[in-house]
C-alpha cells in the first residue's frame, strides 16, 4: 500500500501563517480590563452574604442555647423562645454594625473596606 507523501514544509508554513494571523488578531483586539462596576457588584454581594451569615448564626446559636437550657432546667418552651429572640437580636446587631462600618468606609472611598471590617 502506498502512503501519500506528506509535505512537512507545507504543514509548517501553514502553522506559521496561522500563528501570524492569530497574533495580528490579538493585536487588533483591545485588552479588556475588569471594570469597577463588576468589582462593586462583587463587594455588594459579599456584604449581603456576610449579613445573611450573621443573621443565621445568631438564630442558630440562640436556638441551640435555648434548647440546651430547656433540657438542663426543664423550662420547656420558655428558654428556647427567649434565647431565639436574643439570638435574632444579636444577629441583627452584628449585621447592622457590619453594614454601618462598610458604608462609612465606602463613603470615605476605601476600596478594600470589605476586607478590613470585622
Amino acid at each position: 500500500m502506498d502512503t501519500p507523501s506528506r509535505d512537512p514544509n507545507g504543514d509548517r508554513r501553514r502553522v506559521d501563517e496561522l500563528d501570524a494571523r492569530l497574533q495580528a488578531a490579538r493585536q487588533q483586539q483591545p485588552v479588556k480590563r475588569p471594570d469597577s462596576g463588576n468589582r462593586a457588584a462583587n463587594r455588594e454581594a459579599n456584604v449581603a452574604y456576610r449579613v445573611m451569615v450573621d443573621m443565621i448564626a445568631g438564630l442558630l446559636l440562640g436556638v441551640f442555647l435555648g434548647y440546651w437550657l430547656d433540657r438542663w432546667t426543664g423550662w420547656t418552651p420558655y428558654s428556647m423562645i427567649a434565647m431565639t429572640l436574643l439570638g435574632f437580636a444579636g444577629g441583627a446587631n452584628n449585621a447592622w454594625r457590619t453594614i454601618r462600618t462598610l458604608s462609612e468606609r465606602a463613603a470615605k472611598g476605601d476600596d478594600d473596606g470589605d476586607r478590613h471590617a470585622s
